[in-house]
């Protein structure tokens, strides 16, 4: 992301283009599938299961990671924070809450807030989800 901000005509760019192009539309297909595949989870589980399965394989895994990233910044890439800038448990949990931590785990956010509505939707009847597959489209 870094080389495609700006244009240029050089070789950097026209491959960080190539690669942009080629790799884009990865994100958006995931989320439309994890709608699909979870959108009638009640069918095969309950609640309770739905929320464990997403904690358990998206929430800890994007926690942990990012304390991982956190601790390779700081001690071996010796990463530098402005002096204004002090880490501890509030600053972390910002960081997490608005993924600036690390901008490659920019999705994980948006990901979470939809495996929070999720639930919602589940509980509209087959009938009515015709009806918002007709208006979606």
């Amino acid at each position: 992301m870094g080389f495609f901000g700006g244009f240029s005509t050089g070789r950097v760019w026209f491959t960080a283009n190539i690669i942009e192009c080629i790799f884009y539309f990865a994100v958006p297909i995931f989320f439309m599938i994890s709608g699909a595949m979870l959108i009638d989870f009640n069918k095969r589980y309950d609640l309770k299961t739905y929320f464990s399965k997403r904690i358990t394989k998206t929430v800890i895994p994007f926690i942990a990671w990012s304390f991982i990233g956190l601790a390779l910044k700081l001690y071996i890439f010796k990463f530098l924070l402005d002096s204004s800038q002090v880490i501890n448990l509030t600053f972390i949990i910002n960081q997490l809450l608005h993924g600036q931590l690390f901008d490659m785990y920019w999705f994980f956010i948006p990901l979470f807030g939809c495996y929070l509505t999720i639930p919602i939707f589940s509980l509209i009847s087959d009938d009515k989800k015709n009806c918002f597959i007709y208006i979606t489209t």
